[in-house]
């Protein structure tokens, strides 16, 4: 089966050699990343969410101008995503005294930013229904601040939907983190690890979370993290899609098959 990814090779059966399957592995629960996995956050909240901490830093103390500061994070941003680059560059490049009281005040307004109207990608919804109807039990972990989260869930249409079974909010302060949040819902299915499968974004969240607790993984590499490349094995994923919709395309075998 063509391997839907970036460079057009055929696909890599990392899960054969990591799982031991011979053929399409059973797959009977799919746990979804939410940001630039299930809707494009990169267009509708990085950049709105970077100049909510470009405001945040001024008024902490910060010498210059919001606007300056915004091209400044954005600036950054291309050469490294991670916030904790982003905030200490732009500090140095203002001189920035107090960095760690400016960087936080930063950190707490990119993750607090308001939310306004958000859209699913195309793809999600039917993705959804289709594994619910073969009754594969769907879950979504978001990771950031729980009620912002919580405000995108409902702004996404996703509250409540019938394919999924339930939300989990891992959170900055480490209450709950994504891993825990895997091993759970594992443990509640009572599922072996080779029956679960992670859809994400980032290397080094859920994709090596995924695959150091033994489970199926699959990056969708786009978004905000999209040029971010894996530090090792541990952050490879079994596949590599553009678009969510091809998850259902991938050489696994979808819980059971729908009723006629």
């Amino acid at each position: 089966m063509p391997h839907p990814s970036r460079k057009g090779k055929t696909a890599t059966r990392k899960s054969t050699r990591r799982h031991g399957a011979k053929s399409a592995p059973l797959v009977r629960c799919v746990i979804f990343d939410l940001d630039d996995t299930l809707y494009d956050c990169f267009v509708q909240r990085v950049r709105p969410a970077h100049r909510h901490a470009a405001e945040a830093m001024v008024k902490a103390g910060l010498k210059t101008t919001v606007e300056a500061a915004y091209r400044a994070r954005m600036k950054e941003f291309r050469h490294d995503p991670m916030l904790r680059h982003i905030d200490a560059a732009v500090c140095r490049r203002f001189g920035a005294e107090d960095t760690d009281r400016i960087s936080k005040a930063a950190r707490d307004a990119y993750f607090n930013c308001p939310v306004g109207r958000l859209k699913l990608f195309p793809g999600t919804m039917p993705l959804l229904r289709f594994l619910h109807e073969r009754q594969v039990r769907v879950f979504v972990v978001s990771f950031g601040e729980p009620e912002i989260q919580r405000a995108k869930v409902k702004a996404l249409g996703l509250e409540g939907t019938p394919a999924i079974d339930k939300i989990f909010y891992a959170d900055r302060d480490k209450l709950l983190t994504k891993e825990a949040a895997f091993q759970i819902i594992q443990q509640e299915l009572d599922l072996p690890a080779g029956q679960v499968l992670i859809v994400g974004d980032r290397p080094m969240r859920e994709i090596r979370a995924g695959n150091e607790l033994g489970m199926h993984t699959v990056r969708i590499r786009r978004g905000e993290f999209a040029k971010q490349e894996p530090r090792g094995p541990e952050e490879e994923p079994d596949y590599e899609v553009r678009n969510i919709s091809e998850v259902k395309k991938l050489p696994f075998f979808w819980g059971e098959p729908a009723r006629r």
